[in-house]
């Protein structure tokens, strides 16, 4: 193997390499996609020869005679990494997996005009699916009072219904069994009412178990759970995986008073930034007015790029991306 780049087959040696990173996203987490159902498909793990500097996590998948390298949430650039390095990175990873790979790669780290420059000139280019980078918010939760003043006049109207109706804050974690399935069942009905797909199971939030950087927040109201959120905290980020209201919930307006709170613990707890996650036009328009009601600054994702030595291959892929996404990009 090419010494511009380190395979790493174990998923302790993984999260070790990846401690040094400031920023790392919940996608590229070992025990996030050591359960996750890839239905087969190989997992493949890399770090640049420069500590801290490049990590790339993603699944190769085989179909219809083409092989994809998958990214989500990343690659990881570091501090440390520069365009040396990441050239040479990219080179060998090309070589690692042949030329008739495409590599996909879908980054949720903020944008740097240098970063893009550095992908395309390693040969990267936006997929026919993706012409803009993506937009999400980030939530500053350093500052409670600035917090609180941040919120949009319906947050706060909502917040006070909720406290004036006794809706309870909770922290708890994924260790328990019951708090797994409370928070399936919140999201599952929620993901139901949207008319969304769902992606998550049991199995998959039970992998998660172990790693005390995923972190469960409830509403309750006479014990009752109402609303619930899983967040990824990672330094002194933190990003929003999963939640979900029920119809109760709704009524007592148990989502805006537990993201309220879980802004102001995640702040307390020396989180700097919260990720609110993908926002932009499309099906799902109340979830974006929702999140805009936090008063947070949108941020551009580095968003998708694919590099492929025919350029026919992406047109195709990414083509069959955007119809199958269209209702958001």
């Amino acid at each position: 193997m090419s010494q511009d780049l380190n395979e790493i087959h174990d998923s302790a040696e993984w999260d070790n390499a990846l401690a040094i990173f400031e920023f790392v996203p919940p996608g590229q987490a070992a025990p996030w996609s050591a359960r996750r159902d890839f239905l087969g498909c190989e997992m493949l793990r890399f770090t640049s020869a420069k500590p801290s500097a490049v990590a790339v996590q993603g699944h190769l998948k085989r179909s219809l005679g083409i092989t994809r390298f998958l990214v989500h949430d990343g690659p990881i650039l570091g501090k440390l990494c520069d365009e040396e390095t990441l050239a040479a990175f990219v080179a060998a990873l090309c070589e690692r997996l042949g030329k008739e790979c495409l590599i996909s790669f879908s980054s949720i780290q903020p944008y740097e005009p240098t970063h893009e420059v550095w992908l395309r000139k390693a040969g990267f280019l936006r997929p026919w699916s993706a012409i803009l980078s993506p937009l999400t918010l980030y939530v500053d939760c350093s500052d409670g009072l600035r917090l609180e003043r941040g919120f949009s006049a319906n947050w706060r109207k909502s917040i006070r219904k909720a406290e004036k109706n006794g809706l309870v804050f909770e922290t708890v974690t994924l260790t328990d069994a019951r708090v797994r399935d409370d928070l399936l069942a919140l999201h599952c009905e929620t993901l139901r009412n949207k008319g969304a797909a769902e992606h998550i199971d049991g199995p998959m939030l039970e992998a998660l178990r172990p790693d005390s950087r995923w972190q469960v927040f409830f509403a309750s109201h006479a014990g009752k759970r109402l609303s619930g959120r899983l967040v990824f905290v990672s330094g002194s980020t933190a990003f929003d995986f999963m939640a979900g209201t029920n119809a109760e919930g709704r009524k007592l307006s148990a989502s805006h008073f537990l993201a309220a709170s879980i802004l102001k613990h995640l702040g307390q707890s020396g989180v700097r930034w919260f990720d609110f996650g993908r926002i932009g036009p499309g099906r799902y328009d109340s979830i974006d007015s929702f999140k805009n009601g936090s008063g947070g600054r949108p941020v551009a994702y580095l968003g998708e790029w694919s590099l492929s030595s025919r350029p026919w291959l992406e047109f195709v892929v990414g083509t069959a991306g955007f119809f199958k996404r269209r209702e958001r990009w």
